[in-house]
């Protein structure tokens, strides 16, 4: 089985399985790291917005709709990886 957060040689046997399998480590990451941070900045811009000056909150409400699309474009990522390790042929063996 492949890792879905680190890159390793355990891979399908599959044409460009390597390029496909960076997509999904890529794709995985860029949804947890969107993740923390859209929760961070809601939390920044709304429960903490007390303790943050103006210009801080205004960054985090920005914050919060530019990581909330990079958890959209880590799942797309994600799902293209996904599609062609299950639809792709199986690469030709060499002789």
């Amino acid at each position: 089985m492949y890792s879905h957060l680190q890159l390793t040689g355990q891979l399908p046997d599959i044409a460009d399985a390597h390029h496909y399998h960076k997509l999904l480590v890529a794709g995985n990451w860029a949804m947890i790291v969107g993740l923390v941070i859209t929760v961070l900045s809601v939390l920044a811009s709304y429960t903490f917005a007390h303790w943050f000056s103006m210009p801080v909150q205004i960054a985090a409400h920005m914050a919060t709709l530019l990581f909330a699309t990079m958890i959209k474009f880590g799942y797309i990522m994600r799902s293209l990886a996904l599609h062609q390790f299950i639809n792709a042929p199986k690469a030709e063996a060499v002789l």
